[in-house]
């Protein structure tokens, strides 16, 4: 496994569309988190006269970080469902250089030189899994020092609800298992990248048709639902909109997704294994 590791380190170390990708997404990351909760709710107009204010209208705070965004433990929550929508950009790292191994013919050149087709599969699931632990870790990282900075006893309570953190992994994990379906499946990067952002996006109005409960199992839901939005929580409006907010990760739903990158990497093995060089 470590021949493989060095193998795989060995061809995206100094290429640059590695360092840019993975560079990309953890600026957007790190100022996204950072700033995302110095939103103006209603607008940074003129302030109101407090002679005028009514007990409404003081109770709206003026930004998310004030509605309590950063406050813990319920950061991890906040925190990874925004990292979450940009997951994406390790998948479209990943599809372009499992493209590139069939578009460059260096997956026969590794199988000439010694290595089976099982080892190259094994050896493309540790990209899968080091690409989802490294977007894992830039956002473990940022939350940590955000909860630091905003909460004044935040050393004591910084692992409370850090389950999402691994959620979020799960989530990451789940999404670059599909990719790498599909980069077997397709070989080229564009068409794959393509293919995956129509499935992901038609993928709830197909659950719609489908109806219960088929829609509750479908491949790229617990990429979605894992981790509750936590908007409604957040301002305290429940019971106004009447849903259901859980501050809690959806473990059933971390369940299917394992189960589901598992069918994934499966697949591409078997698919491997049938196709000619």
């Amino acid at each position: 496994m470590i021949r493989l590791a060095q193998i795989e380190w060995f061809k995206i170390r100094n290429h640059r569309f590695f360092w840019i990708g993975m560079g990309l997404f953890a600026i957007l990351v790190t100022t996204t988190l950072g700033y995302f909760g110095k939103l103006s709710l209603f607008g940074t107009g003129r302030q109101p006269d407090p002679e005028d204010m009514n007990m409404v209208t003081m109770m709206i705070p003026a930004n998310l970080e004030e509605a309590g965004f950063y406050t813990l433990p319920f950061i991890w929550q906040n925190t990874t469902y925004i990292a979450s929508f940009f997951k994406f950009i390790p998948a479209f790292l990943l599809l372009f250089f499992m493209s590139s191994e069939f578009e460059y013919r260096t997956y026969r050149q590794n199988i000439i030189d010694g290595l089976s087709v099982t080892q190259f599969f094994f050896s493309k699931l540790m990209t899968v899994f080091a690409f989802a632990l490294m977007a894992t870790l830039v956002v473990g990282l940022t939350v940590s020092l955000l909860a630091i900075y905003h909460n004044e006893e935040a050393l004591s309570g910084l692992g409370e609800q850090s389950s999402f953190l691994l959620a979020y992994f799960a989530e990451v994990f789940s999404l670059l298992s599909l990719a790498f379906l599909f980069g077997i499946l397709v070989r080229r990067s564009a068409i794959a990248i393509i293919i995956l952002m129509i499935y992901y996006v038609m993928e709830p109005a197909l659950g719609y048709y489908l109806g219960e409960p088929i829609k509750e199992y479908l491949p790229t839901r617990p990429s979605r639902d894992m981790i509750n939005e936590p908007f409604t929580r957040l301002f305290n409006i429940q019971s106004f909109l009447n849903v259901e907010s859980p501050d809690s990760v959806n473990w059933k739903l971390f369940s299917l997704s394992l189960v589901y990158s598992f069918i994934f990497a499966g697949t591409g093995l078997f698919i491997l294994r049938k196709r000619d060089l």
